[in-house]
């Protein structure tokens, strides 16, 4: 049984990431937690809390997640028949990732997927806030992030950006492959050359990697680009037809770099497909 984590802000983005992850794990028995957050204060303070709890505008906020989370609920199970998947609702007051982080530990959850944009658009912005935020502060739990308005269709180009400054770990593959099992899709190991040649770590991380994926559908590619690591990346995507990207965030990634800058700078990363982001 695989449990995937769902936030939503009732917002359109929300909606297709949900959308995106029901699909996407159609054929797999799953039980899906659709996490709706709210606060009616911007105070983090535990007794401020507890006050605020017995407001109108608490109650009000309360009711109207709940309700919302009924009728998402009440859409799954009447018009998205599959004796595979498994709807549960949570509406729970606290900031999104500290909640998150708490329903990942209590509930084992295997996977996150998110909207990159939420009720505010945002459409131009590599990343929404709190997508960026999952992936700094929620640890060992991979993360999906479906891009606005994307539209769902079966993966069949999937490509793994590396640098391979690190030694791997069959298990981080764990999600890559299962879909891979699920989709027979290609996969292409793609680095970006900003070096002159690969070091000894780099040739040995690499044939490392070669020996694990033997006989997975997967090939090997390295291309030059005498712009950033970024913009690379997205012009391969939109060449070579990519549904899906995957990458490792650890410290000195490539995904780390990004997390760290300002958001407004990585527009020029703005994925059109989803990212599967493996927390490593």
């Amino acid at each position: 049984m695989k449990k995937i984590l769902i936030p939503t802000d009732f917002s359109d983005n929300a909606w297709d990431a949900l959308m995106y992850a029901v699909r996407l794990y159609d054929d797999i028995r799953c039980t899906f937690f659709i996490l709706n957050t709210f606060q009616s204060s911007p105070s983090n303070v535990t007794n401020m809390m507890r006050k605020e709890r017995d407001t109108p505008i608490f109650q009000y906020v309360k009711t109207n997640s709940e309700k919302e989370l009924q009728k998402i609920a009440h859409h799954l199970n009447n018009h998205l028949l599959n004796d595979l998947h498994t709807y549960k609702t949570l509406s729970v007051t606290g900031p999104l990732i500290t909640i998150m982080k708490q329903v990942v530990a209590a509930e084992n959850i295997d996977l996150i997927v998110m909207g990159t944009a939420g009720a505010t658009g945002a459409k131009e912005i590599f990343l929404g806030s709190n997508t960026v935020k999952a992936m700094k502060h929620i640890d060992l739990c991979p993360i999906i992030s479906v891009p606005k308005d994307y539209v769902f269709q079966e993966p069949e180009q999937v490509i793994f950006a590396t640098d391979f400054k690190r030694h791997f770990n069959s298990i981080e593959f764990d999600n890559l492959l299962e879909l891979q099992s699920i989709y027979n899709f290609n996969i292409t190991v793609l680095h970006i050359l900003t070096e002159s040649a690969l070091d000894v770590t780099q040739q040995q991380n690499k044939k490392a990697l070669q020996h694990f994926f033997d006989k997975k559908n997967v090939v090997f590619e390295e291309i030059k680009s005498d712009t950033s690591v970024a913009k690379a990346i997205t012009g391969y995507v939109k060449k070579h037809k990519v549904d899906m990207i995957c990458l490792l965030n650890y410290e000195h990634s490539f995904m780390e770099s990004l997390l760290h800058e300002p958001i407004l700078k990585k527009i020029s990363f703005h994925s059109a497909v989803p990212l599967l982001i493996v927390q490593v």
